[in-house]
């Protein structure tokens, strides 16, 4: 027990303001009185938090083009998505979250299986403040946000490169079979909706 209290004292400055309240309140009754099972059971559940790896937040700069693209392709598509990948070919899918998601409006970013299956990356905020899952190894982790500084800067052009790279829309995930949209890299009805320009 007393190993367990010390490990507590010892995470105290890892853990958040609110946490550390209790934790505080829960040295002092342990110093004072001694814990009851119950009161231990929170002792390394505190622990346990503070050992867990922390999420990494970077700054991809000016993300309103991005934001804006989603809000004008949202007023024709109910769930507007960009499909996107990293050089080694693995799929990168951003989509915003809707109106009862934890933190609506922000880009979700993740491995663009169905909801259930997917596996998420993180977030983006709408000042471009990118939130990286705490699970997502540093190599990834690099990868992506390079692709999301590049797509923030030039979303069309981006988006050209997965469509000439892939032989589909990133917008749609249709085959581009068109001349003029394969060499364009997205199809005008996509670019209509997401307000990009196609051709001359």
């Amino acid at each position: 027990m007393d190993k367990d209290i010390k490990a507590l004292a010892d995470a105290m400055p890892t853990l958040p303001a609110r946490s550390q309240e209790f934790a505080r309140s829960l040295l002092e009754h342990a110093k004072d009185r001694g814990l009851s099972e119950k009161q231990m059971f929170w002792v390394r559940k505190l622990v346990a938090d503070a050992s867990k790896p922390k999420a990494a937040s970077v700054s991809l700069g000016d993300f309103s083009g991005v934001i804006a693209l989603f809000k004008g392709a949202s007023e024709r598509l109910k769930h507007p998505k960009v499909r996107l990948q990293l050089a080694d070919g693995r799929p990168i899918a951003l989509a915003v979250a809707g109106p009862n998601a934890r933190l609506p409006g922000t880009v979700n970013v993740t491995d663009g299986k169905p909801f259930g299956s997917a596996i998420w990356y993180g977030r983006v905020d709408t000042a471009g403040q990118w939130d990286i899952s705490a699970k997502l190894d540093t190599a990834t982790a690099t990868a992506i946000t390079a692709l999301l500084v590049n797509f923030a800067a030039n979303p069309a052009r981006v988006a050209a490169a997965y469509g000439k790279a892939t032989g589909s829309c990133c917008f749609c995930a249709r085959e581009l079979t068109d001349s003029r949209s394969v060499s364009v890299g997205y199809g005008p009805i996509c670019a209509d909706k997401f307000s990009l320009p196609w051709g001359n």
